[in-house]
């Protein structure tokens, strides 16, 4: 019997803990603002943005394919809870007008498309390899085809414009911390302001300018931005094959300009890449497109900001920069 009065005291000490902590906290709940991302770099962008004024979740599992990713019920659920849902845009999750319909039922989520208003590369790929990613295409539904390449947050200008549409969102939605919001955006844009400024000078007396990736498409917008030749063995699903006409002219391209290093990312497995390399006894450099990291990684602390830094640090070593 003293044993039982002894567990139901504790009990009752319990609920009053719980009680007292509930009354700390207006409505007995967490008060930050609540984000849902969908991928690495938007939940990085948010977490940045919103400091300790927002609660942010990735919606999709690390190093999946952001293309065709499957919608899963529980995926809505959390949506539907979030005050704000972050994507990128039509292109990169063509799957998100069914999360926005079904959550819009259910709550005053807002929906916010992060890459308004960024400037867009068309989804074609070289001339070397267009007809071979048309082919790869044919069999598929067209209609729901990306006509704009939709990683955009290579160009470090559109990252900027994610960085704003995010801030104004925020604002919006929790206006008494706008100015926490509107500093930390600040502070943001200016480390990629800075990082754009390496890649621009550091990347511009090289030995070569060919970034040759055993990978999807994803590097169009680094490519351009930097003047720089982009050849990939993809197209810009991660769960394509590459055709036998693709994978010669990698390796034709790697003989024919003398290059020391292939490049390879984290989803697409790096089979290919260790072929090429077996075939022309070139090295092996990893390049990250920004959303395809790994639970590890983002559990290590990696951010979009040391992501592009090590990137720039392979670029660097693979095109001979001084």
């Amino acid at each position: 019997m003293h044993a039982k009065k002894i567990f139901l005291w504790m009990l009752i000490g319990l609920f009053l803990i719980v009680s007292c902590k509930q009354a700390e906290e207006p409505g007995g709940h967490d008060t930050r603002l609540k984000v849902v991302a969908t991928i690495f770099p938007l939940y990085d962008f948010a977490r940045n943005i919103g400091g300790d004024k927002v609660a942010v979740q990735m919606l999709l599992p690390p190093a999946s394919d952001a293309h065709h990713y499957e919608l899963k019920p529980y995926d809505i659920v959390r949506v539907s809870k979030a005050d704000i849902f972050l994507f990128t845009n039509f292109e990169m999750e063509q799957w998100a007008y069914k999360v926005i319909n079904a959550a819009a039922e259910k709550t005053n989520m807002r929906a916010v498309e992060t890459g308004q208003g960024a400037s867009l590369l068309s989804s074609s790929v070289s001339p070397e390899q267009d007809a071979d990613h048309l082919a790869d295409r044919q069999g598929h539904d067209m209609e729901h085809a990306a006509r704009f390449d939709p990683h955009i947050w290579l160009d470090f200008v559109n990252a900027q414009k994610m960085i704003d549409n995010i801030a104004t969102a925020f604002i919006n939605k929790d206006p008494k911390n706008s100015e926490t919001y509107k500093k930390n955006a600040q502070d943001y844009k200016l480390k990629l302001v800075d990082l754009d400024n390496k890649y621009r000078t550091q990347l511009s007396n090289c030995k070569t300018r060919t970034i040759l990736h055993a990978g999807h498409w994803a590097f169009a917008y680094l490519a351009q931005k930097y003047n720089l030749k982009y050849m990939s063995a993809y197209n810009m699903s991660a769960d394509a094959e590459p055709s036998p006409q693709q994978m010669l002219a990698l390796i034709k391209e790697v003989k024919g300009q003398g290059l020391g290093y292939i490049y390879y990312e984290d989803l697409a497995a790096p089979k290919l890449a260790k072929t090429i390399a077996a075939e022309t006894g070139v090295g092996l450099l990893k390049l990250s497109n920004g959303h395809d990291i790994g639970q590890k990684d983002i559990k290590a602390g990696e951010s979009f900001i040391s992501l592009m830094e090590r990137n720039l640090l392979n670029l660097k070593k693979g095109m001979q920069c001084p």
